[in-house]
Parts: C-alpha cells; sequence; structure tokens
C-alpha cells in the first residue's frame, strides 16, 4: 500500500491509492470479491494478489498508465 500511495502523490490524477481493512469491512471485501489479501487493483482492472516485490507492483502500474 506504501507504494501504491506514493506513486499516487506523484502522479495525481493519474493514480489513485486507497487502502480498506477486510477485516474491519467484511461486507465491502465480499462485494468487491476480494479473498485474499494484499489485493492491489490497477485502474479498477488489473489485479496484484499478494504481496509481490516491489519492481513487479511499479511495471504493473506503469503498464496500466501506458
Amino acid at each position: 500500500m506504501r507504494l501504491a500511495q506514493e506513486m499516487a502523490r506523484a502522479n495525481p490524477g493519474q493514480v489513485t491509492a486507497d487502502m480498506i481493512d477486510a477485516e474491519s469491512f467484511m461486507r465491502l471485501s465480499e462485494r468487491a470479491g476480494v479473498f485474499s489479501v494484499p489485493l492491489t487493483w490497477i485502474n479498477g482492472g488489473e489485479q496484484v494478489v499478494g504481496a509481490v516485490p516491489e519492481s513487479q507492483l511499479v511495471k504493473k502500474i506503469q503498464s496500466a498508465m501506458a
């Protein structure tokens, strides 16, 4: 989440970052289809499931921004 927040600050209007505590907001998580955490959605489409190296997440975000 930290990396997504940093990218959102560096790219206003292109990247947004929101965090939802899946345990505290179970209904929202179920409605969104979140079954494992962390789950990173990129531009509402592509997903990255699990903890991945920052370099991999950066590549996915850059690809989505292109």
